[in-house]
């Protein structure tokens, strides 16, 4: 047999290990076992269906405390949460790059099948195909995300002065592991990734609140805190204000922002969702953010205001206000991850 790091050939239909022989496809539903069910599945209710694919790609795709395996089923069920929907299904689609180990395809395998599992969802379709060294960075993966509609969908439209923004994990954790990493400059031992599925997190403050009450969900993704904002602004026709002494960023990860040169608000993160909720209820969503693993550090950090249409602002520990910066920084160049 071949040693399990042997590296896989280009267009090879089945690689062989301690394992066996099986497809590269093979090896993510062997991985999958009973949470791999092809099988259609008609959905109870008139519920109306919820569609969300997101390609991941990540440099590198090996991390501490995670991998795109993780990374590529949070970002499709978080996408689906945040819209609103229940996840119920996901299809995996992986590109393949030609010489890489097959151990770490199958770590990222079993990755995908320890997040399908806690997400509490299944795996209804995979593929994947191997390229040519350097057509791909070792592996990348889209997750097609299925769910049903089984609540009102939140919508920025219905911001209100005066309503709250929380978060619900410390800002840009995955973008500061996965660049300290790249760089080999050791934060990473101290600022694990957030990568998590977030349905029970959402579903916890949406089932604590009164109806209506939770008026917009948004992943703190690519772009960071600020894209969500200003989507929020942008389509809410008010204006949103954060306030800067209330950002959630440990002590720990100071340091590493600086030295990489990003602003904890324009940060990558993979595990920390952005919620507005009516004033009423900010106390009821804290505790029921608070009270999940992956919210404990929930915390307010700003509210909806009259101002100009579509503004952010951002108001100082001194208390001056002013805009954002266009990308985050005012050089205008794209402080952005991966």
């Amino acid at each position: 047999m071949l040693r399990d790091d042997v590296p896989l050939p280009v267009g090879q239909v089945a690689l062989r290990d301690e394992r066996g022989a099986m497809s590269p496809t093979r090896v993510f539903v062997s991985a999958l076992g009973d949470l791999y069910d092809p099988e259609p599945v008609q959905e109870p209710g008139p519920a109306p269906l919820a569609l969300r694919t997101v390609t991941s790609v990540v440099d590198p795709p090996f991390f501490g405390n995670g991998d795109i395996g993780r990374l590529a089923v949070c970002a499709a069920v978080n996408a689906l949460v945040v819209a609103g929907a229940t996840p119920r299904r996901l299809a995996l689609a992986a590109v393949v790059e030609a010489g890489l180990p097959t151990a770490l395809l199958h770590r990222a395998a079993q990755s995908v099948r320890e997040a399908v599992e806690e997400a509490g969802v299944r795996v209804a379709a995979v593929d994947a195909r191997v390229v040519r060294a350097g057509e791909v960075d070792r592996l990348a993966l889209t997750a097609t995300g299925f769910g049903v509609f089984t609540h009102p969908p939140p919508d920025p439209g219905t911001l209100r002065p005066g309503d709250r923004i929380l978060v619900s994990a410390p800002l840009g954790s995955h973008a500061v592991h996965v660049l300290s990493l790249r760089a080999g400059l050791g934060f990473e031992y101290h600022v694990p990734s957030d990568v998590a599925p977030l349905g029970g997190l959402v579903e916890a403050v949406r089932t604590a609140l009164p109806p209506g009450a939770l008026r917009a969900a948004g992943m703190v993704a690519e772009g960071g805190l600020a894209a969500v904002l200003r989507e929020f602004a942008g389509r809410s026709g008010h204006a949103v204000r954060v306030d800067e002494a209330a950002l959630p960023v440990p002590y720990g990860a100071r340091e590493a922002f600086d030295v990489l040169g990003l602003d904890p608000l324009y940060a990558a993160g993979a595990g920390c969702v952005c919620l507005v909720v009516d004033p009423a209820a900010e106390a009821m969503a804290l505790t029921a953010l608070r009270g999940r693993r992956n919210g404990r550090l929930a915390t307010t950090v700003g509210s909806v205001t009259p101002g100009p249409p579509g503004m952010v602002e951002l108001r100082s520990a001194e208390g001056d206000t002013a805009p954002l910066p266009a990308d985050g920084d005012e050089d205008g160049a794209p402080a952005r991850l991966l």
